[in-house]
Formats: C-alpha cells, structure tokens, sequence
C-alpha cells in the first residue's frame, strides 16, 4: 500500500473555511466544516497482511464489524475485527476444484449469514461460506438470460454484485472502447431472466479511454464505473462525472441525478486519442484526462444519514508523466442526494484510500512501515 502523502499524526485538528456562521444561511454545511485525524494500528497476531496490492479486494461486513481483505498471492480472505482491530481469521480459498474461485483477482461482497459473494472476472460469480466451501453458484453466460439486450456471449462477471435481498444480480457492460454505450445488467437469479437499461450519463468513461499500443506491450488508461447496493436501492457513478444514476429495483425506476457544484467542474471535457503508439503522445493525451477533476464513490453514514463524496485535481510533476498530490474536495448529500455542502480540504493532499464509515467517524487505510492501519477523521460540522 503506498504510503499517505500526508503524515497523519494523532490527533489533528484542522478547520476548512473561515471562522464566519454563514454556513447555514448559505445553504453550504460543509462551510465551517473542521475535523480531527486519529490513527489506529491492526494487530496483525504475527500473521502477515500483505499490502503489496493495498486493499483493492476487500469488503466490509454490513454492521462494519468486520473488513475482509484478500491477499492473491496466497488465495487467503483475511478477516480484521475492527473494534478490536486486530486479525482474527485466515480464510483460505481453491484455486481449482469444485471450490475454484479462478486465477484472476476476484471482488467480494460481505453478505448476510456468513456469506461471500466472489466475483472473478471471466470466470463466475458464486457465494461462498466464510469457510471458503461454494454454496451457491451465480455463474451466467449472457445467452442463457431471456430478455437481456446483449449481443456478445461469455459470463456476466464484470462488477458484478447482488442486492441486499439476493434476488437480483446486477453487472456493468465492460468498458471498452468498441462498445457502444454503458448498459446496467439486471438478472433474476431464480428465473433466468434480465434486462439491460441504457446509462448515456457514463458514456463519457467510453470516450476516455486511452490505449498505448506498442509491439510487445500494451498500457491503458482510463476512467471508471462502480455500481454500490444500498437501501433497496442502485448507485451508478464514474470517475469522469459528478453524475449519479439511482436504480430503485423494487420499483423498476432509474433516475440520473445531476448536482449544481460550484467549486469544482461536473465532469471531464475534452476529446482523447483511444488508441496511440508512441509513448510522448501517450502521456500527452493521458495527461488532458488525468489532470482534470476525478469523482470517487459515494459513501453512506448511517449515523448522519448522509452521503459523502471526495474528488481531486491532480497537480501534474514536472515531467507531467504522473502526480504526487492533488486538490481534495469533499461533498455531503442527503438520502436523496440532494447536495447539502461542498468544501476544499487545502490540508489533505491526496484522497484517502478506501474510505468507509463507521460510527459516524469516516475511516481510511493506511500502510504504517508496511502494517495495516486505519485513519480516523471526525468531521465535525
């Protein structure tokens, strides 16, 4: 995991915007916003926790008890008690046999009674027992799913997850750059039905992608796509746009939210090269993308009842081919998502690596001399 820019020592306190109490009468609650930065260590029990890939496979269990973070390299769930913030289980999965959850990295959901939901792309999706034995599968090709308006063939895999009630899978079509358009893939487990609904707001990510195409070689850049089950509800966003798509499945009811920021641009402009072969031209072209302003996932706090988000400027190197810190904005909205407050963090130059809440404290990960701990921040507003 790399390490925080910013070194975070506990406590801090730091206080965005002026000492005015206009914050209410302009609508804006993050004005005056100001926060503490606590940090927490795991005991690791003499087990090892490798951050080599950060926490990019891990998933939170719905009372945030818990955070399962996969190590690849050894096939192993590792299971973090967060109130007592120590490791407290090895969960080990196959890598063939009835048990296979594939080679390729897979995305896990924390479900109820124990359950993992374990995608792998290109090779299935199916539920698992926390004791690494298969108890469902969810593997799909898309021509055996009545109703999906979907040419191609092979599995749906990609994001894919399950509402909270497990009755519904949901995927995203890939982002590639022969696709047509983003489309939001809806199955029915049980029936071996689906449909796909069109999302022409996140077609902007098909636009930017950027390929470095050489021989023996191929690098690739581009925005992204997540979808997050909350409340019986669907949240769409991308890192090119502020746009939200909300699907209420148990209504059948998609609705683009769109949000009037006035500190930073609604999403990414400009026109990009998808496929290049030089390498000067790659990271002139990477940079008009990289450089603007990039949108991360929401974030629910049950305790406020809000959603929170962070976006960033990167400021460009010297040699303009990569970035060591950025502009971080941070945004509150409603159940609704209706835009409540919107502030500039000058203090915190990078956004916090998978952020989540719990208590009502927004915690982050970070790698403390190469051993798990977490960033605690307490907004106070």
């Amino acid at each position: 995991m790399k390490k925080l820019i910013l070194i975070f020592l506990a406590p801090l306190v730091f206080s965005c915007g002026g000492k005015s109490t206009e914050g209410t009468a302009s609508g804006n609650i993050l004005e005056n916003l100001s926060y503490s930065i606590d940090t927490l260590s795991v005991d690791s029990n003499g087990e090892i926790i490798d951050l080599g890939s950060e926490l990019r496979n891990f998933s939170l269990s719905s009372d945030r008890s818990s955070l399962f973070h996969f190590d690849h390299k050894r096939n192993i769930l590792q299971e973090i008690d967060l109130q007592e913030l120590k490791l407290i289980n090895n969960i080990h999965f196959e890598r063939e046999g009835p048990n296979s959850i594939g080679f390729n990295p897979p995305q896990f959901q924390s479900l109820a009674n124990d359950q993992m939901l374990v995608s792998t792309y290109g090779f299935g999706v199916n539920i698992f027992g926390i004791n690494g034995q298969k108890q469902k599968s969810l593997k799909f090709n898309f021509k055996e799913i009545e109703g999906l308006d979907y040419d191609e063939g092979g599995l749906i895999t990609h994001k894919a997850i399950v509402s909270e009630d497990e009755k519904r899978l949901f995927a995203l079509s890939m982002l590639d750059p022969s696709s047509p358009e983003i489309k939001l893939i809806i199955v029915d487990p049980e029936q071996k039905t689906g449909k796909t609904i069109p999302l022409p707001a996140m077609n902007q990510a098909l636009e930017s992608i950027i390929i470095l195409r050489t021989p023996g070689s191929i690098s690739r850049i581009s925005g992204d796509i997540g979808i997050q089950p909350l409340k019986g509800k669907l949240y769409v966003t991308s890192s090119v746009t502020s746009d939200v798509y909300q699907y209420d499945y148990v209504r059948d009811s998609l609705v683009l939210i769109e949000f009037p920021h006035r500190l930073v641009p609604s999403k990414k402009t400009g026109e990009f090269k998808n496929l290049v072969s030089d390498e000067k031209e790659f990271y002139e072209e990477a940079g008009k993308l990289i450089y603007q302003i990039s949108f991360e996932k929401l974030i629910w706090d049950e305790q406020r009842n809000l959603f929170f988000r962070f976006a960033s400027k990167p400021i460009p190197d010297q040699e303009k081919k990569w970035y060591n810190e950025a502009e971080v904005f941070l945004f509150a909205y409603d159940h609704n998502l209706t835009l409540l407050g919107e502030t500039h963090l000058p203090e915190i130059n990078k956004v916090p690596d998978y952020p989540f809440f719990k208590d009502g404290k927004l915690w982050s990960c970070v790698n403390l001399d190469d051993e798990l701990g977490f960033a605690v921040m307490d907004f106070k507003f």
